[in-house]
Parts: C-alpha cells; structure tokens; sequence
C-alpha cells in the first residue's frame, strides 16, 4: 500500500505542472497537466462510446486507462514542448517520459498499467489511435481557447486528427463553430 500512496503523491503533482507549449508561446497561466488529461479522458470516453453506439468493437476500459496515464511521466520529467522536443530529440523525450512512467508504476503490482502505457507509445492499435487522436483534439481546442491559430497549420497537430474519422468529423465541427 506504501508504493500505491506514493504514485497517488506523485501523481498529484501533475495538477501543477503547466503545459510548457502554452508558455512558450505567451500564455500568462496556461493549463495544467492534469487539466489537459482530464479532457484527454473525457474525449476519449465521449469518441469511444459515440463508436460502441455505431457498432464498432472497442475495448472502452481501455481507451480510459490509456487516455489517464498517458502524461504520467510528466510527474517527472515535465511537460516538454514541440520546439524543446525538435532539439532534445522525440525519441529521447519518448524514452524519458517513458522511463518515468515505469518507474512511477514499479513496485505497484499494477504492471497492466506498463502494457496499456506501452500500446499508447506504440500507437498502433485502434484504442491508441482514439486516444493519441483525442490528445491532439485537445491541444487542438485550448489553442483555439488561446487565439493560437498557428497550432492549425502544422501537420505534427493535425496528422493524429486524421486516422480516426469521428475525432476528424468532431475537429471539423468545432473548428466551423468555435
């Protein structure tokens, strides 16, 4: 129970971890991590049963798992963004975040977490696909909360939008309408 409590500690630290990107680009009080995650997990929840209800087959436990931990290991490491992240190299801020996360969940006996985290990295499966859609629906939606319309111009924001057609049907709608 000591290694649960100390991951919960840890874990509350990412409700002030701010969401760098936003800083860099002039956000005076962006959102946390934990903020962003949540709306990561609510998305996801709100994709993943808009799918059930079309008949597809989805593992819905597990798009919620995956969309909570999927920052973890920014309890860590920190939120590091897109320009940070062309120097430092994605793949090594992918091993670190990574890193982080294994180390949070280690001696928790909750190694499912481990393959639900590493599916989401790996990011070929149908659940992971939502979820990493649903991240980027995110970003997509504060940023135009913070009149950042240049987060509409890259491809790194709009390539995930574009594997899942209703994340890619519900970015339409609300970018004609926000």
């Amino acid at each position: 129970m000591k290694e649960i409590i100390q991951l919960i500690q840890e874990v509350e630290r990412l409700k002030f971890i701010p969401r760098t990107g936003w800083t860099y680009y002039g956000i005076k009080f962006p959102e946390s991590v934990a903020e962003h995650s949540f709306l990561v997990a609510f998305l996801s929840l709100i994709v993943g049963l808009l799918l059930i209800k079309r008949g597809e087959n989805i593992d819905l436990k597990k798009i919620l798992i995956m969309s909570i931990i999927h920052e973890l290991g920014e309890v860590k490491i920190g939120d590091i963004h897109l320009v940070a992240k062309n120097y430092l190299g994605f793949d090594n801020v992918d091993n670190a975040e990574k890193k982080a996360t294994f180390d949070l969940l280690n001696g928790t006996n909750l190694d499912e977490l481990k393959e639900i985290y590493q599916e989401f990295m790996e990011g070929k499966s149908r659940e992971a696909i939502i979820v990493r859609a649903c991240d980027k629906l995110e970003l997509l939606l504060q940023a135009k909360n913070y009149k950042l319309d240049e987060f509409f111009k890259t491809n790194e924001n709009l390539s995930e939008i574009e594997k899942e057609e209703i994340i890619k049907e519900i970015f339409t709608y609300l970018y004609k309408n926000l």
